[in-house]
């Protein structure tokens, strides 16, 4: 990104406290431990962090300027060629920016979000795309107001395609999160129970994904998932070209075939306008034919060929804790998919390992799910049903809701003595290790805070890989 203080006050409307050197900025930053050089220091503020206290250091490490919402001294009087500019809202500034630098580059620009599938959609989407283009795409978790931002800071003339997931929390992110991306294609892969801690329902989980539509320009493409019955709905309110996926017959991108190959990969075939697309890909499960059709659906509104999606899709390799197959010396199979849970994406991982060919036992090490608000513990219960009726039959369990898993498992029939409830990640992966066998698949999921991963990780470390 570069600007001049012309553009940027244009862009944001930023008053000027003190003039710096007249060079251009070289970008944007919110951390000083990594800025660098000629790039502008946002000054954001959270529950947690205060940037107002950091600007003397970003002057210090050679910041263009900062951007702040209160002046302070000394720190504004440090001899320097730094700007500084004061804003109402130094987050609001940081989109505003990045926005105004969106706008001057006229390529195909993807904005992918959704309750579960989005991350992986993002990447075979761009997995697709890179058969014909240089694609910029999210990376990490920068999917937010602030993440958002920075991967448009690393926009540049070579880039061809840009590929972005963004995530929501609350109602009016997405809308602000679309304003800044100014998609030319918007997706929805799905609204489930995630967030009903702020939002309550699944109908408002689908209403507040659908900004995505309400505030993309009518000129763009929205793709939408047939088989959702409240973003079905949704949708209709945009003005412009509307891609469906599904099962359905009249959707524009139809699933005609799944073939699992072990837990390692699947033989697809899904019907794209007409055309059928046949590819074999290094992953499995029904959710996952879900995220394919996604990235098919976007790579059709863009005129992409199907053998482009079939290269693509075929080149797209799994994320590291998302559905990950790890092998352990010992003969079993670890399923890492620690990176985030809710209660559809509990339910397509257990119905993936219950239905995969298997030579020994199907375990359960589950963690919490977060942010489902006061309907957590029914929640968590119906969950702990789930894995009975999908075929767990030993559930290692820790958390805060821990015991609603365990309740929910015995309701469905698992006796007593196959359930084991851990104080702690420590503690259960002392309590799985002697109860492993050769043939076992262990499936590891929960929400992102329970740092499930540490499981595997000790898992990997004893029995070796």
């Amino acid at each position: 990104m570069e600007f001049n203080v012309k553009e940027f006050l244009k862009a944001t409307g930023a008053k000027v406290i003190r003039e710096g050197a007249e060079a251009s900025c070289a970008g944007i930053a919110t951390d000083t431990r990594t800025i660098k050089p000629g790039e502008l220091f946002f000054a954001l503020k959270g529950p947690h962090f205060d940037g107002q206290k950091f600007c003397e250091t970003a002057i210090k490490n050679g910041a263009w300027g900062v951007v702040v919402s209160v002046v302070h001294s000394p720190w504004s009087m440090v001899h320097s060629p730094a700007w500084i500019f004061q804003v109402p809202d130094t987050l609001k500034a940081l989109g505003d920016i990045a926005q105004w630098w969106r706008q001057r580059f006229d390529i195909p620009c993807v904005a992918i979000t959704g309750s579960n599938g989005k991350t992986t959609t993002k990447e075979m989407t761009a997995s697709i795309f890179s058969t014909k283009w240089n694609t910029l795409k999210t990376e990490g978790n920068f999917n937010n107001l602030i993440g958002l931002p920075l991967m448009l800071n690393q926009l540049n003339k070579n880039h061809q395609a840009a590929v972005f997931e963004i995530g929501m929390n609350a109602f009016g992110e997405i809308q602000r999160l679309t304003e800044i991306a100014d998609p030319t294609v918007g997706a929805v892969t799905n609204a489930s129970a995630a967030h009903l801690e702020k939002l309550q329902t699944v109908e408002s989980v689908a209403s507040a994904k659908a900004e995505l539509y309400k505030t993309m320009s009518p000129k763009g493409i929205a793709v939408y998932n047939a088989e959702d019955p409240f973003l079905s709905k949704q949708v209709q309110s945009f003005k412009g070209k509307k891609i469906s996926f599904g099962m359905g017959s009249k959707c524009d991108v139809r699933f005609e075939h799944m073939e699992s190959v072990g837990f390692d990969s699947m033989e697809l075939k899904i019907s794209v306008q007409g055309k059928l697309l046949e590819a074999k890909l290094k992953t499995t499960g029904t959710h996952n034919v879900m995220n394919v059709m996604t990235a098919c659906a976007i790579a059709m509104g863009l005129d992409l060929p199907v053998e482009a999606m079939k290269k693509g899709l075929e080149n797209f390799k799994p994320l590291k804790m998302r559905f990950e197959q790890i092998q352990l010396t010992n003969g079993v199979r670890l399923v890492n998919d620690a990176y985030n849970a809710n209660p559809p994406s509990m339910e397509a991982a257990f119905r993936t390992v219950g239905s995969a060919k298997r030579g020994g036992r199907f375990i359960a090490v589950l963690g919490d799910m977060k942010e489902l608000g006061d309907a957590s513990e029914e929640l968590h219960k119906e969950v702990g049903k789930k894995a009975v009726e999908q075929g767990v039959s030993k559930l290692f369990v820790i958390g805060e809701f821990a015991k609603h898993f365990a309740e929910g498992a015995l309701q469905a029939g698992l006796p007593q003595e196959s359930i084991t409830i851990a104080e702690n990640e420590t503690a259960l992966a002392q309590k799985i290790m002697p109860d492993l066998k050769a043939g076992d698949v262990v499936l590891v999921k929960g929400s992102r805070a329970m740092h499930l991963e540490t499981i595997v990780d000790a898992l990997k470390e004893r029995f070796g890989m």
